[in-house]
């Protein structure tokens, strides 16, 4: 066989090849891009990055665990606690964000429960008195529609137990503050394309968009109790700002706010 007959032998060969072989190549490789990327967002590692400053740096002292005992409160092993970042101011997009806080104690432990919040001129705009479950582990208090926080502007929140019929001097109480921020262009963009509720709690702790983020993780928790990975998300979000020992504490839900004073 002369060279030109095997050169025009291998190039048809090849043709054959490419032919058969090339599109079952491509289809096989678009699918493996899609698992991957279905893959990575079941994969998910959730963590908190703080950007905000030290809050008692520029008058915003935190108070995040309450005390032992107080009067009639019973001592107990971990401390009422507030579910914040131990020394900065917590974000949120919210205009009515939740609270959380852990509580050691059962309802008639603890018969009255208070909930202050104040602007930047320390006027409270909301105050509520409430009961907790009959439960003790981590409560959540929602803030009503009646009340929206403006953008940009610090407010500080008070959490009062009182373990007694009366409103007796000194109760347990923690203290914190919250932001509320826009929404940039960018992290609507990458809120809108989450196509999984976890994403989007993942893209609030990487944004350091704490109330959000914790808020959205706990309702996910509660209603899939038993999730392993949900279970592992919250762990992570605690111990990302101190409060691992926490983690394995029940979530039970909503206190019941009883009067406003707004």
């Amino acid at each position: 066989m002369t060279k030109s007959k095997w050169a025009l032998a291998i190039a048809c060969m090849l043709l054959v090849w490419m032919s058969y072989f090339v599109p079952e190549i491509a289809q096989s490789n678009q699918p493996v891009n899609q698992n991957f990327h279905q893959n990575n967002s079941q994969n998910i590692e959730i963590h908190f990055q703080n950007e905000e400053p030290d809050g008692s740096r520029r008058g915003r002292p935190i108070n995040r665990e309450g005390t032992g005992s107080r009067g009639d409160c019973p001592s107990v092993d971990l401390l009422t606690t507030a579910l914040i970042p131990e020394k900065n101011v917590g974000l949120t997009v919210d205009d009515n964000p939740s609270f959380w806080f852990f509580v050691p104690y059962k309802q008639k432990e603890t018969p009255i429960g208070e909930f202050v919040l104040q602007n930047e001129a320390d006027n409270a705009i909301y105050q509520t008195n409430f009961t907790l479950p009959n439960t003790p582990g981590v409560v959540k208090l929602t803030m009503p529609s009646t009340v929206s926080l403006e953008l940009n502007k610090d407010y500080q929140w008070y959490l009062k137990l009182y373990c007694s019929q009366q409103k007796l001097p000194n109760p347990i109480f923690v203290r914190g503050w919250v932001q509320k921020i826009a929404i940039q262009p960018n992290l609507k963009g990458l809120l809108k394309s989450a196509t999984k509720p976890r994403q989007r709690v993942a893209i609030y702790a990487e944004n350091g968009i704490w109330y959000s983020a914790l808020s959205e993780l706990a309702q996910l928790r509660l209603d899939e109790p038993k999730n392993p990975m949900l279970i592992k998300d919250w762990a992570n979000l605690l111990q990302d700002v101190g409060l691992a020992d926490l983690a394995s504490k029940p979530i039970v839900g909503e206190v019941k706010k009883e009067s406003s004073s707004f």
